[in-house]
Formats: C-alpha cells, sequence, structure tokens
C-alpha cells in the first residue's frame, strides 16, 4: 500500500530555501539571488564561474604564503659543523660534542645529520635538532645518540640550511 499524495499534502510542504548569495533573505534552493539583489531578473551564475573564483582565491592564498615564508627564512644559514668530540653516554650510546656555525644574517635552530666518517652508503646515520644558533656565531652542544652503538668511532656532520 502507498501513502497518499493527494495535492492537499504536497502543498503543505514548506519548499527547501537558502540564504542569498548576497543578502542572505531565505530563497529557493534553485536560486542564487533573491529578487531585492537581482531585480532584473539576471541568469544565475553558472558553476564554473563561482568554482574559478574559489579556485583563484586559494591560488592566491598560496602565493602570499609562499611570499610570506621566504621572507621568514630569508638570511637563515648557511649552516656548517663539525664533530668536537665522541665519548661513551653514561646511558647508553655516545655523547657527541657538535659545533654549529650559522653564516647567515638571522639566527635559528636547524637539524644535523651524524654519520659514520667513512659515510658508507647505507650506514648508520641519526638526525640531530640544534639550539638556536644567532648570526655569524658558533654554538657548541652535547647531543646523545644510539645509532652508532656504545663504543668511541670517528663520525661527521652535515647541517642543513632550512
Amino acid at each position: 500500500m502507498t501513502p497518499s499524495t493527494s495535492p492537499t499534502s504536497l502543498a503543505t510542504r514548506p519548499e527547501p530555501t537558502h540564504g542569498c548569495v548576497r543578502c542572505g533573505r531565505p530563497i529557493p534552493v534553485h536560486e542564487a539571488l533573491c529578487e531585492d539583489c537581482n531585480p532584473l531578473g539576471l541568469k544565475q551564475p553558472a558553476a564554473t564561474q563561482v568554482h574559478a573564483i574559489a579556485a583563484g582565491g586559494i591560488l592566491l592564498f598560496v602565493l602570499i604564503l609562499a611570499v610570506l615564508g621566504r621572507g621568514a627564512m630569508q638570511g637563515i644559514g648557511p649552516f656548517s659543523g663539525a664533530i668536537h668530540g665522541v665519548t661513551a653516554a653514561p646511558r647508553g650510546g655516545l655523547a657527541v660534542t657538535v659545533a654549529v656555525t650559522n653564516a647567515g644574517t638571522n639566527g635559528s635552530a636547524t637539524t644535523c645529520r651524524l654519520l659514520g666518517a667513512d659515510r658508507e652508503p647505507g650506514g648508520p646515520a641519526q638526525l640531530i635538532q640544534t639550539p638556536n644558533v644567532p648570526a655569524g656565531r658558533t654554538v657548541a652542544f652535547v647531543a646523545t645518540v644510539k645509532a652508532f652503538g656504545d663504543q668511541p668511532v670517528d663520525l661527521a656532520v652535515d647541517c642543513q640550511s632550512p
């Protein structure tokens, strides 16, 4: 048995609405602008027009972020690092004394990669985070690493510029 769909029951259902794109007044779903915002009854904007505006806004935002990011990173590095000592750490691993120099005009921290001095392909390596290195200065610090075992070995360091 199917429910009755008499003309009176269909007329009592409210038509779905949404807000006018400009003023927010409730209008039928198939329209974008109310009569006050579109007094000449011009055709509604095409979906491709709306999507192109959204895509353009996203691209503009990404471009602005890239310019701001470039400005924020300007003057940082290049960084160079040197190993000043390698000893066995009290709780396992190695205590490595690393000196990092920032040749840039702005201070920043960086990431350095420790690896065996022989630099064998596929050999052990470990990343370490440096403290903040002021512009034109050298900072020495001790990092505890476990990738090379407990016995002191010759290590090399490669520091990245952001």
